[in-house]
């Protein structure tokens, strides 16, 4: 979905509303090349568990893995935290276009099913669109005739 609205109160607010499955088109995040090469994908949505890699901000550069997700697009990571005053960790929100996916959290056989499923549909090789297409509704008009 696209927010309409140009003043930022109502972004924050129409983003804070999204759904859930709306909201989950803007958590998708960049792969890093070598994934990229092999699925077949550019970016997939990112999941708790799965190691990124920080390209802006303080923590550029680090890597890490993703221990929870916010409502507002944010994402905390477990190596990159500040020390407080009086010396507990603080996991500051990291913005999810700001992440570079380099591994899942599980993968090859172990991977999650719509996770795998995503893939197969979004990738690029090996895809025919003839097998699409003959869905049952087609098999089903055709008897008809």
């Amino acid at each position: 979905m696209k927010i309409k609205s140009q003043k930022p109160k109502k972004q924050r607010k129409a983003l804070y509303n999204y759904k859930n499955h709306q909201r989950s088109k803007l958590l998708r995040c960049r792969l890093a090349d070598f994934l990229q090469e092999e699925y077949g994908v550019q970016t997939l949505p990112l999941r708790v568990g799965d190691q990124v890699r920080i390209t802006r901000g303080e923590f550029r550069d680090f890597e890490g893995e993703v221990t929870e997700i916010d409502k507002n697009l944010r994402v905390k990571i477990k190596e990159a935290a500040f020390e407080k005053a009086d010396g507990t960790e603080f996991h500051p929100g990291i913005h999810v276009s700001n992440l570079i996916i380099t591994k899942f959290q599980k993968e090859g056989k172990d991977m999650d099913p719509w996770r795998a499923h995503m893939i197969d549909r979004k990738s690029i090789f090996g895809f025919d669109w003839e097998e699409e297409l003959k869905g049952p509704k087609k098999e089903k008009m055709e008897e008809i005739e």
